[in-house]
Order: structure tokens, then C-alpha cells, then sequence
């Protein structure tokens, strides 16, 4: 499991919340068959039919990102919610029973009061393969809807050996960023080091990036953007 010298709690399911900042950033990892679905998945996917790159950010001029097909994206969400809800419960262990639910997350200003209304609101509004290939990288950005995740299914080590002559020495690593860095002594970057079946959750409005890195290697990544819809029960 990756390890932090930032203040963290730890899960009564062994995940972790990391505080690098205010904003928390919940850190686990998903199952190995999961990830290798998802690059299953992503494979089939075609730049005439799926293609993400003009939806997003980030300048993938050797690689591609594709947006999984609607039936794929809704067997994922089962799976993907059952981790947005373990980082809702780990936040309430450390505010009180609900306190995410009923304080954060609002749907037409009005507060989610029970785990049926917030499994029947929340969604999964997009989910998207990233396969990067070097030179290839993110600037920093925002995402919509509420949550965002990072799932990482391939990591080739050595991406993050082959270092530019710099004081910068991210190559590869993904990086999340708030406040404003006014002194030296106000970091206001989280770099991460990443490695296989690693998952971030993180409010989607959290800034981040991800470096480019230097070595013919191809990392892939997906990610995705939650959000509230419209409540249609009675």
C-alpha cells in the first residue's frame, strides 16, 4: 500500500483518507480483475466511434483516451459506488453518523437524508481510458459533477527513473494542488508516484495534473466523474 508522510486516518475497511490539505483525498486500491477488465474494455474501444481526447485537458499527442460504451459503464458503476460509499462512511467515522450525506452532498438544495435517496441520485456521469505514451501529459484542471477518481491499471516503473536535468523530478507522478503556495513554506502540491490497481477518489473540483515522462512505455489510467441526478423515487 502506498505510504504517506501527510496526516491520514485509516478506514475500518483499511483504506485511507489523506489530508495533504483541506480538501480530503480517500486512497485505496481495486481488485486486479477489475483493472485488467478495464483495459479489456478499453482495447475494444475505437478513435472513430469512442474517442475522449477533445473532451478533456490533457495533451495526448502520441496516446488516445476513449469513453467506454454505456453498457460497460453501468456494470462499472455498481462496482465504483461501493468505494464512493466506503469514502463517505470513512469520513462519517470521523464527523458522525451521515455527516457527508446530510451536510456536503445536496440535491435541489436539499439535504440527502437517507442511504436509498443517495444510492438512487448518485451517478457515474462519465468514465474514460487514458492511454499515454511518452511526451504525453495533463496540465493542471478541474473535472465536473461532485467526485472524481483515478484509477491506474498500468504503471511501467521506469517511467519514473528517467528524470529530466531539473529541480522539477515528477516525470510520470500525478499531482493534486490547492491554496496558494505564498511562502516556501506553504506546499500546496501532493505529488504521488503511482502504481497498479492504486485509486484516488477526490472532490472534483480538486486541481491536479499529471507530468510527462521521458522513456517508450504506455501508462494507462482511467477516470471518471460523479454527480447527482434528479431523485425519481416518491
Amino acid at each position: 500500500m502506498f505510504k504517506t508522510n501527510v496526516p491520514t486516518v485509516t478506514t475500518e475497511t483499511g483504506d485511507k483518507i489523506i489530508y495533504p490539505f483541506s480538501p480530503p483525498i480517500f486512497q485505496t486500491e481495486v481488485d486486479l480483475n477489475f483493472t485488467k477488465e478495464l483495459i479489456t474494455e478499453g482495447r475494444k474501444l475505437t478513435k472513430e466511434e469512442d474517442d475522449w481526447n477533445f473532451q478533456l485537458a490533457g495533451n495526448l499527442k502520441y496516446g488516445r483516451s476513449y469513453h467506454y460504451k454505456k453498457s460497460f459503464k453501468l456494470t462499472a458503476e455498481i462496482y465504483l459506488k461501493n468505494y464512493v460509499k466506503r469514502f463517505f462512511d470513512g469520513i462519517d467515522q470521523l464527523y458522525g453518523n451521515s455527516f457527508m450525506t446530510n451536510n456536503i452532498l445536496k440535491l435541489d438544495d436539499k439535504k440527502i437524508v437517507n442511504k436509498k435517496l443517495f444510492d438512487d441520485t448518485l451517478k457515474l456521469d462519465e468514465l474514460w481510458i487514458n492511454f499515454s505514451q511518452k511526451h504525453d501529459f495533463n496540465p493542471p484542471h478541474t473535472h465536473s459533477g461532485i467526485l472524481s477518481f483515478v484509477i491506474f491499471c498500468q504503471v511501467p516503473q521506469e517511467i519514473f527513473k528517467n528524470q529530466a536535468d531539473s529541480n522539477n523530478q515528477n516525470a510520470g507522478k500525478i499531482t493534486f494542488s490547492y491554496g496558494e503556495n505564498i511562502t516556501s513554506l506553504m506546499g500546496n502540491d501532493y505529488p504521488v508516484e503511482p502504481y497498479e490497481n492504486l485509486m484516488f477518489i477526490f472532490p472534483a473540483q480538486l486541481k491536479h495534473y499529471v507530468s510527462s515522462y521521458w522513456v517508450d512505455a504506455e501508462r494507462i489510467s482511467v477516470s471518471g466523474n460523479f454527480n447527482l441526478s434528479k431523485y425519481e423515487g416518491k
